[in-house]
């Protein structure tokens, strides 16, 4: 059984990183992150929690728009288009059919959260100029540019040579160009002199973007329940409305749950997903402990092991003959 998930795991990965649309949604965010800084100038010395908040917000969209389309063409066309009669008709049973898309959809996730994790703490370290006379961080500024020139260079060189996917093949490049800057600059400061290892780095923006991983898993497993079900639009709706209701249970529900049934069954059933959002502790400078963000991951797998299951108990019910 496990041989079978993790084929069917790595199909849907390949699949979802080769589509243009992920290439070009990770793209977006991306470039939103790094500019960012432009756009929080004049802000009374609070740019870089503004940067760090919009950077967590881009990662949550980002992660969403994702999950959703790319739901959508590895689990919807695929029964649309008979293909996964022809998975299923194997020895193959549905709810492995269901658990290898989604696990290959969120390793697809959690690799653009990674490249998003790496530009949001790289801009951070860059710093928003307030004045001409602030400090830049050229070296991670030229190391970002030459990550994005390598990864295209590449990712041209692998199409026109050996016909390998254009999408595909710049996030792969990317992923490991925007590593090797990330770790490299590491161990050492703006002005590049040796330092500890990542103590140039700002840990906090780290574990806050590691602590929305979790989401990213739940809007996946929505997102891949919806599919064996509803067509792109309906998902988008419903995953949608699920994002809102998760960022705003705790104002809509969790103050009443204590003294109203009708508050307590909602807050209980909906995701919590403000616990995962850390953008506060950043901005009041509270240090983020690696227990949350562990305490978060455990939170996240279970939710999403409850909407994997309701993809499944959904899926076995659809007629693909």
């Amino acid at each position: 059984m496990l041989g079978k998930v993790l084929t069917i795991a790595g199909n849907a990965f390949r699949e979802t990183v080769r589509q243009p649309v992920f290439c070009v949604v990770l793209a977006v965010g991306g470039a939103l992150i790094a500019v960012s800084p432009t756009l929080s100038m004049f802000t009374l010395m609070e740019g870089v929690k503004l940067v760090q908040d919009m950077g967590l917000s881009t990662i949550l969209l980002t992660g969403l728009l994702l999950a959703v389309l790319s739901a959508s063409n590895v689990v919807t066309e695929e029964i649309r288009g008979r293909t996964a009669l022809m998975v299923v008709a194997r020895p193959v049973g549905r709810g492995e059919f269901v658990l290898g898309k989604f696990l290959g959809l969120v390793l697809a996730e959690f690799a653009a959260a990674y490249l998003l994790m790496i530009v949001l703490t790289l801009t951070v370290r860059v710093g928003v100029p307030e004045a001409v006379t602030s400090p830049i961080d050229m070296a991670a500024i030229v190391g970002e540019v030459a990550a994005v020139v390598g990864a295209v260079a590449v990712a041209l060189g692998a199409n026109y040579f050996f016909d390998k996917p254009f999408a595909s093949a710049v996030v792969f490049a990317g992923l490991a160009f925007f590593s090797a800057v990330f770790f490299g600059l590491a161990f050492f400061d703006s002005n590049l002199r040796p330092v500890g290892f990542f103590s140039a780095m700002d840990g906090d923006t780290v574990r806050a973007c590691l602590a929305l991983f979790p989401v990213l898993a739940v809007l996946t497993g929505a997102a891949v329940a919806c599919a064996t079900r509803l067509n792109l639009v309906t998902s988008v709706v419903i995953c949608s409305l699920l994002f809102v209701a998760g960022i705003l249970s705790e104002y809509l529900f969790g103050r009443f749950a204590a003294t109203s049934l009708a508050a307590r069954v909602p807050y209980t059933l909906l995701p919590s997903f403000q616990a995962f959002w850390l953008g506060d502790a950043l901005a009041g400078g509270k240090a983020i402990p690696w227990g949350y963000v562990g305490t978060a991951a455990g939170y996240g797998a279970l939710y999403s092991a409850a909407l994997v299951f309701l993809g499944m108990m959904l899926f076995e019910r659809r007629e693909i003959a």
